[in-house]
């Protein structure tokens, strides 16, 4: 097995700081070989060509910096649901497989949904399941993988749930974007990467502490991240490890300094 490669996503600074190319050479000085950049809102205003441009820029930078670019993310799904508004977010798919397609990378970071109280939970697989194959067709018009990532989303909160959501949706460029942190306090890291297998096409690390109910670098919490490295040779994972953290206070790419050095350790 290959030796897994651990970049650093731009949410784990403060807002003011997600300038790109500071952030990739900041990470690249603390030894990330990655960076997982994030679109927002400014992205969906941009024409096609201004998008393309904006991306192809940010591309450029990164080989420069001799970074590589292997996924975009997006926070907007929390506002544009699958559920609710599946328009609007496969607008939100497309804008990331564009920049996605600019700059090389293989995999979107998706947020499969956020359940509505006021419809009822079965009929939310149908929904989502719908919207995303959609999204399949559009990712494959631009050589990408659907990365869906279980998140605190009141939806699939279990590794047989996403599962099924993953059966139903049906297509091979629809995976499971892995986040090891969000699984916690209810459910346990190792079961998911052991249900899931192969059907994962990337890892985000953080820790949660189910005593102090909060996230952390890894090795400050409650996750055993033994099992979890045991689980993922397992499976034979050797893709990337992106480290997605709170920031510090003080210095706000300590946390990100203290990820590097322990995530290596932890499963290196």
């Amino acid at each position: 097995m290959s030796e897994r490669r651990f970049g650093a996503n731009i949410w784990s600074v403060p807002r003011e700081l997600r300038i790109p190319s500071q952030f990739m050479r900041k990470v690249r000085d603390l030894g990330y070989e990655g960076v997982e950049l994030a679109i927002d809102d400014t992205d969906l205003s941009l024409s096609r060509s201004g998008l393309s441009a904006k991306w192809r820029a940010i591309r450029e930078e990164a080989e420069s910096l001799g970074i590589k670019l292997p996924s975009v993310a997006s926070g907007l799904y929390w506002r544009r649901n699958f559920v609710t508004d599946p328009d609007a977010a496969l607008e939100v798919v497309e804008v990331e497989c564009i920049a996605a397609n600019e700059v090389g990378a293989k995999v979107v970071l998706v947020v499969p949904g956020v359940a509505v109280p006021s419809i009822p939970y079965r009929e939310h697989f149908g929904r989502v399941a719908n919207a995303l194959r959609r999204a399949a067709s559009i990712a494959r018009e631009y050589g990408v993988t659907i990365g869906l990532e279980p998140v605190w989303n009141r939806l699939f909160p279990t590794p047989l749930e996403f599962k099924r959501l993953l059966d139903e949706v049906g297509e091979d460029n629809v995976a499971l974007y892995f986040d090891v942190g969000n699984t916690l306090p209810h459910t346990l890291p190792e079961h998911w990467i052991r249900e899931l297998g192969d059907r994962i096409v990337q890892v985000h690390v953080k820790d949660f502490s189910i005593e102090a109910l909060r996230f952390g670098p890894p090795g400050t919490g409650s996750v055993n991240w033994g099992e979890v490295r045991k689980a993922l040779d397992e499976i034979g994972y050797s893709g990337w490890v992106i480290a997605e953290v709170p920031w510090g206070k003080e210095d706000p790419y300590a946390s990100l300094a203290e990820t590097i050095v322990k995530v290596k350790e932890l499963l290196g």
